[in-house]
This record gives structure tokens, sequence and C-alpha cells, in this order.
């Protein structure tokens, strides 16, 4: 499924009615908009983040595309506590892009396995039509929904009822789709051990900045 495909469905569709149809770049930052919350809802990938320590260095700085943590390993594949005031080897996550690590020890390497953020679409011209929609087919009738709900709210004039059905009808879909199991959500592994060869199927490799990201 491209960009082309999602933007046909919804100019006569959800946006039929209204002049936003015409307006490609405007679709695309409700589609992006539509994106981050599907991925908030849905489990659709796993990324890790590996973070090696540095003496008397406390905090240390999340992936950017970070939106929430499953777990944090040490190298032996044990998992840390995380925001555990009961315990005194507790991970903080601090805010957003920020964890505390009590007595980091210089040399070792921590893993943060997280929920990503969708790749942002951008649309420059007609050769951005062929990106691809980064979610599962049966993921497309709630994104239209909430396109519709966020493009007619957008509107100026009385179109209240419009815009809470657009709303209603994603949260349904959203609904209905997890009752019946329809996406396969990523699920976070037991346990990490760096030590063992995992095959390039599995995962596939980026360095980002100083660190490394590896896409489940």
């Amino acid at each position: 499924m491209v960009l082309s495909d999602v933007i046909e469905q919804l100019k006569y569709g959800e946006l039929k009615s209204i002049a936003v149809k015409d307006d490609t770049s405007a679709i695309v930052s409700y589609i992006n908009l539509a994106l981050i919350s599907l991925y908030s809802r849905f489990s659709l990938k796993m990324s890790e983040q590996l973070i090696p320590m540095v003496n008397n260095q406390v905090e240390y700085t999340l992936a950017s595309d970070l939106m929430s943590i499953y777990g944090i390993y040490d190298e032996n594949g044990d998992e840390f506590a995380l925001d555990d005031e009961s315990s005194l080897f507790s991970i903080n996550q601090v805010d957003f892009e920020t964890i505390q690590v009590p007595n980091p020890v210089e040399g070792v390497t921590i893993s943060v396995i997280y929920k990503p953020s969708p790749t942002w679409i951008t649309y420059t011209g007609t050769a951005d039509l062929t990106k691809k929609i980064p979610i599962p087919p049966q993921l497309l009738e709630p994104l239209l929904h909430y396109v519709g709900y966020r493009a007619h709210g957008s509107m100026n004039g009385d179109i209240k009822a419009e815009n809470n059905t657009h709303l209603m009808r994603y949260e349904a879909s959203v609904k209905r789709i997890k009752n019946l199991g329809l996406v396969r959500e990523a699920v976070p592994p037991a346990f990490i051990n760096q030590q063992e060869d995992i095959s390039d199927t599995q995962l596939t490799y980026q360095n980002v900045a100083a660190s490394q990201h590896r896409i489940v």
C-alpha cells in the first residue's frame, strides 16, 4: 500500500465533501498524524538502542524515535527494574528522552528495547506518491477515519457532528481490530543475549549518532 492508494481512498471517501481533498500536502500531514496515533495504539515495531555506560555519567539520552520502553537489559540478558521506587538498582525514565542509570560502570552496555514512532512521510511532488505507508492493510480503515476526524476538525464552521462521527468510527475500528486479533503485534523478548549470533533475517543494523539502533 503506497501513498497514492490512501489519498485516492480519502478523496472519494472521508474527504469527498471538503476542499482539503485537493490539497495533497495537507492530506499527507493528516496521514502522518494518523500513523502516530496507530503506532501508539498498536505495537507494530520494536527497536533496540545500545547505550555504552560512562563512569559518573548518570543520565543518558534515548533514541529520538522512542515512543515507549518495553524493557531495559544488561549484557547477560537480565532485565533491569524500570521506574521502580522499591529497587535501588532501578533505571528511571525522567522524561521522554532521558533515563537515569544508578552506578554506571565504564565499558558496560545496556540494551533499551522500545516502541519506535513511524517514519515521517514527506511530500514534495508526485514522485513521493509511491512511498510506502508503514502499516498492514487491515489498519487502513482506522487510518482513513482518523484523517477524516482531523481534516473535518480543522475546518471553520459548525462541523462538530461530522468530526465526532469520524472519531467514533476510528475508536470503534481500533477496538474491533484489537478484539479480533487482526494485527500481530511485536512482542518484546523475555531476555536479550548479545553474545548469541542473530540472523540477518531477524535484525537489521544501522548506526545512529554515537549509539546503535537495532530494529526487530
